[in-house]
């Protein structure tokens, strides 16, 4: 930091104030300290680090080290000095102190992350945020952040999801305008093809009342001007008119184009789609004007090139279109679309050897469905090209343009030559639509550097203190305005609500009196109802490394009735991940039938079904089919389709497939020489023994015509048979179940919740044929499942322990699928090398699996089979304790919960007496942080509105839902936030209803119970203590079941 002695640096009480309170990261983006007339605070920033450097040298405390450390982050953050930010941000990280919850320390390190690429860092840090502060000042910048960085990662519901709340937020600074915000809104609606809303919105945004800057004019024109271009003809035409009808859409797509580049000159995305619209009306002069724009102002774009030389093939000039491809692919070496065009030139200039390398290395890494034609086109030249003999293709004449290999030695255009060393140094290029004519419909749209607004900060050079002379303090002291769209000025968040060491004793009145004294004038942050007040975080690998990691699954053979209905068993599956259970259905003469295939159809023939269209697959086999690439890749990311139909259509599906499964087998000696020939044998050839397909081998695709060989199934799913009108038979067989296994019973915690949660408190029934997939997951907050195999056909299961769940979750995030809401299929190598260990087993028709809490799994039929599925809570510590772990979780990342755990406490709390001390201070803390928050809610709303907000009375109804909010999936208990959307009501938290209304007057406040019936409910809640039995019969009667039970138990 230069050879001044920090020594003689010394600074005020008030300049220590001002740089440790003023000075942080809630200014970036607010004050831009690169500025000339910045210097001083510059300058006064560069010595307060070498200043605080010297106090870490010094102080010996880790806590005020981890202060220090975050003060210079915070200053480095502001001097965009990102290196030394990070490392200082991460020294204060690593001492593992309680500022580890700070919140403006999150948000730089945010920042930090972001800046360096570092996606799934930056989102947990901009989550912990949000987490922790839910009215964080800068919250509408972090709600951009994140919806950039899931654009960015082509997450656009989660993209536009966040843009929205930026939008919405009224109450928070943002470093956009609404204009921009918008504008990227209307960006990501392009990308999902809500083209409609995408050119409705930007029409919106150029309207008089609307004041947008030029450049940003300039974009939403262009993007308009696109939309014109290449989006469907909306009236209904007869075909005569239809051309014209076109080539009026491609003239008002140019007068707004042009408007565009009035805007914004400097646009070379711009010029190209302009270059594109003169090229579709045969105008190629002004389209070769254009494009020589364009790549005046876009370095080394292949699209450019690539479109130059469509219009050179349209203009007969092959030898000029050859050099434009070949620059276009010299740029971009895999543009798919570069290469198809070279092979249409050469294929019409009857080159077909040469045609068909440019094709193949067109569908490298691409789907089928890419270009179906082309692939056609590709195995009609193959077969041409097969028909003649080896000898008379090397002596067929010469055609009109050199050979692909010796088109890439000739001579570049100059355009080109001239910067051919930024190939060398660029690795990423602007990506704009493709040029080919053949595939208009599938354009693509530019990256997400070119649509985000928040543009890279400059990387600034080292800063290097020059003077010791500090400036006054009027200079130094920062406009609090800045922070802020209210014209008062809004104090930083400091916690002063109460802080109470919460103890099971503590009464209502108790909670009440210490909460009278609480006068913030800001509304009360969400409560955490973890006992110890933690952030949630991903669990740290056993320290044991796993010696089997392919473990024996644990097995129950039932023999009598009295085993099935025994405590030891349910002992038993408590205390294993996961659990297969067989010979219940016998012992408790369970009539599964009333689940098959042929009684569904003749009771319920119309009732709906999901139903789940997938790729037909071996086991441990997860193709990546969107690549073409031989041979096929195993990823994580699966892949399937949704659509609906009804069981009786399902059913005669199942039909079918079962007799095309018999017709292998009859053929199974043809089909297996054909697939020798052509190198593939897929998980289609199966032989059919009792309801089960076995696969007869299974070897990787090196055929890429091949691919579409593999076969397509559909999987029948989420079949609700809750209605016990029309499933009284099915439920009622049900309730022979020992009491822990039941859909309902008082011993079951999901029993309580007052209504229906679909497949959870809920039979749901699954349809497969082979190969039918249940993709990885846990289950909702982490409850234990049942899952009874109806038959005929088996399938086969893995499963993973809970403690194993966040190298899981790492790996999810690694491989680019979400762990809680995306659809993965592990790939067991990539466990195996994590050292997770996996069970493997088969579940045959009438076993039973006990999926225990927070187990991960998947599954897949290996034959026909119906299975049905339901969600079990045992009333156990460990049961509660996970469930209401994974609830905060899930706020931490913004996901709903689908059991509501607060509400369904307080039904616990009503209905059910506790007798274990540990679940019973969990519920009660609960209890207590739930009361706490409506407490805190009704004072604020007192407080700060009077009689100007009137919290009026509406009871609950039987069996209606718990509520969340409409903008953050959080729940919403006993204080109802009710605004208007489309003349609809919808429910928001009051963190929401103030962003959406800070005065909320247009907010109706409800609540569905009185605080003196909470307060009740709370006092009344207390440890029941069993009565003493005699202990020796107790001990007698224990050991003789656990002698009847154990010899049962097997491994196996």
């Amino acid at each position: 930091m230069g050879e001044q002695s920090s020594l003689s640096i010394q600074f005020t009480d008030e300049e220590i104030d001002i740089l440790e309170n003023d000075y942080d990261s809630l200014l970036y983006g607010l004050i831009h300290l690169d500025k000339p007339e910045e210097a001083q605070r510059r300058q006064f920033l560069l010595m307060a680090i070498q200043f605080y450097e010297e106090k870490i040298r010094n102080e010996k405390d880790s806590l005020q080290i981890a202060q220090y450390y975050i003060h210079i982050g915070h200053w480095h953050l502001l001097l965009e000095d990102f290196a030394k930010a990070l490392s200082a941000y991460q020294a204060a990280y690593a001492l593992e102190t309680k500022l580890n919850h700070n919140s403006e320390f999150l948000f730089g390190l945010g920042i930090v992350y972001h800046h360096h690429g570092v996606d799934n860092h930056a989102i947990r840090a901009y989550q912990q945020v949000l987490y922790l502060d839910s009215q964080f000042i800068r919250r509408s910048d972090v709600h951009l952040r994140l919806g950039l960085i899931y654009k960015q990662l082509s997450d656009y519901s989660s993209s536009l999801k966040y843009f929205q709340r930026a939008l919405n937020d009224s109450t928070s600074t943002c470093s956009l305008t609404r204009s921009e915000l918008s504008y990227l809104i209307g960006f990501v609606y392009e990308q999902q093809g809500h083209l409609s809303e995408a050119e409705n919105l930007y029409e919106k945004l150029l309207q008089p009342q609307d004041i947008v800057p030029a450049k940003l004019e300039g974009k939403i024109l262009r993007q308009l001007g696109w939309l014109y271009f290449y989006g469907p003809i909306s009236n209904n035409f007869n075909t005569e008119n239809l051309n014209v009808e076109r080539e009026n859409q491609i003239k008002k797509a140019i007068t707004t184009l042009e408007q565009a580049c009035k805007c914004d000159p400097t646009c070379g995305i711009t010029y190209y789609y302009l270059g594109r619209c003169y090229a579709a009306l045969r105008k190629h002069t002004e389209a070769f004007y254009t494009y020589r724009n364009c790549v005046d102002k876009l370095d080394q774009n292949a699209d450019i090139w690539c479109s130059i030389g469509v219009l050179y093939q349209h203009q007969n000039q092959t030898m000029d279109a050859l050099q434009a491809f070949v620059c276009a692919i010299q740029i971009d070496n895999k543009h798919a679309t570069a290469w198809m065009d070279l092979g249409i030139l050469y294929e019409t200039s009857g080159q077909a050897q040469d045609a068909l390398f440019c094709y193949k290395k067109a569908i490298l890494d691409k789907d089928e469905s890419w270009n179906p034609e082309l692939i056609n086109r590709i195995n009609q030249l193959q077969s041409c090209l097969a028909q003649i003999p080896e000898g008379a293709i090397g002596k067929q004449p010469r055609g009109p343009l050199p050979k692909v290999e010796e088109a890439f030695t000739l001579p570049i255009p100059v355009e080109l030559t001239a910067k051919q060393q930024q190939i060398a140094t660029s690795s990423t290029t602007t990506s704009l639509p493709s040029s080919s004519t053949a595939n208009m419909s599938n354009q693509q749209y530019p990256t997400s550097s070119e649509a985000t607004l928040v543009p890279p900060p400059p990387s600034s050079q080292p800063s290097i203190l020059t003077s010791n002379i500090k400036p006054s303090i009027d200079v130094l002291r920062i406009d609090k305005r800045l922070l802020t769209n209210d014209q008062s000025i809004r104090p930083k968040r400091i916690k002063i609500e109460p802080t109470l060491s919460f103890t099971s004793n503590t009464s209502s009145n108790d909670l009440q009196k210490i909460l009278k004294h609480s006068t913030s004038p800001l509304p009360p942050l969400p409560v955490s109802y973890l006992p110890d007040g933690h952030i949630p975080k991903l669990p740290q690998a056993p320290k044991t490394p796993a010696f089997d990691l392919n473990p024996t699954t644990p097995s129950v053979i039932l023999e009598t009735r009295r085993e099935a209905t025994s405590t030891q068993l349910q002992q038993y599956c408590l205390s294993q991940p996961i659990c297969i259970v067989r010979g219940l259905a016998n012992v408790l003469k369970l009539d599964l039938g009333l689940f098959s295939t042929k009684t569904l159809v003749e009771s319920q023939p119309d009732h709906q079904i999901e139903v789940r269209t997938q790729r037909q697959q071996a086991i441990d086999e997860n193709f990546d089919f969107t690549s073409m690439t031989t041979p096929l890749k195993n990823i994580w990311k699966y892949q399937s389709t949704r659509s609906h139909t009804t069981i009786s259509k399902y059913a005669q599906y199942q039909a079918y497939s079962y007799h095309d499964m018999v017709k292998d087998e009859l053929n199974e000696t043809n089909i297996s020489s054909i697939n020798t020939n052509s190198g593939l044998t897929t998980n289609s050839n199966m032989i059919m023994t009792n309801g089960t397909s076995k696969k007869v081998s299974n070897k990787p695709s090196t055929n890429n015509s091949s691919i579409s060989s593999i076969r397509t199934i559909k999987s029948g799913t989420n079949v609700d048979l809750s209605d016990e009108r029309k499933w009284a038979a099915q439920l009622s067989e049900l309730t022979k179940l020992p009491l822990f296994m039941r859909v309902v019973s008082a011993g079951n915690i999901l029993s309580h919740v007052g209504y229906t949660i679909h497949g959870m408190n809920s039979v749901q029934l699954y349809m497969k044929v082979p190969g039918s997939r249940t993709p990885g997951h846990q289950e909702n907050n982490n409850f234990c499942a049942i899952n009874i195999n109806i038959g005929p056909g088996d399938c086969e299961w893995f499963a993973v322990s809970n403690e194993y769940w966040g190298i899981i979750y790492t790996l999810c995030e690694k491989n680019g699928v979400d762990f809680l809401t995306g659809s993965w299929w592990p790939i067991l190598d990539d466990l195996y090398d994590a050292q997770v260990p996996v069970y493997r087993f088969i579940q045959k028709p009438g076993d039973l699996v006990f999926v225990n809490t927070g187990c991960v799994y998947w599954l897949q039929s290996i034959g026909w089979c119906n299975n049905i599925s339901w969600n079990v809570g045992p009333l156990v510590y460990n049961q509660y304790y996970t469930a209401i772990e994974r609830y905060e979780w899930n706020r931490l990342c913004s996901c709903k919960s689908i059991v509501p755990m607060v509400h369904l406490t307080w039904n616990i709390a009503r209905n059910i007496r506790i007798n274990d001390r540990h679940l019973f201070e969990l519920i009660k803390f609960i209890l207590h942080q739930s009361l706490k928050y409506i407490q805190l809610t009704l004072s604020y709303l007192e407080q700060q509105f009077g009689r100007g907000v009137d919290v009026r009375k509406q009871l609950r109804t039987l069996h209606e839902p718990a509520h969340y909010c409409i903008t953050c999936d959080c729940e919403v208990f006993n204080i109802l936030f009710i605004t208007e959307i489309d003349r609809k009501h919808v429910v928001r938290c009051l963190d929401c209803a103030l962003q959406y209304d800070k005065q909320l007057e247009n907010v109706v406040v409800l609540y569905q119970y009185t605080l003196e019936d909470l307060k009740t409910v709370y006092d009344q809640f207390q440890l029941y203590l069993l009565p003493t039995l005699n202990t020796t019969t107790t001990i007698t009667t224990t050991t003789t079941t656990t002698t009847t039970t154990t010899r049962s138990i097997t491994n196996t």
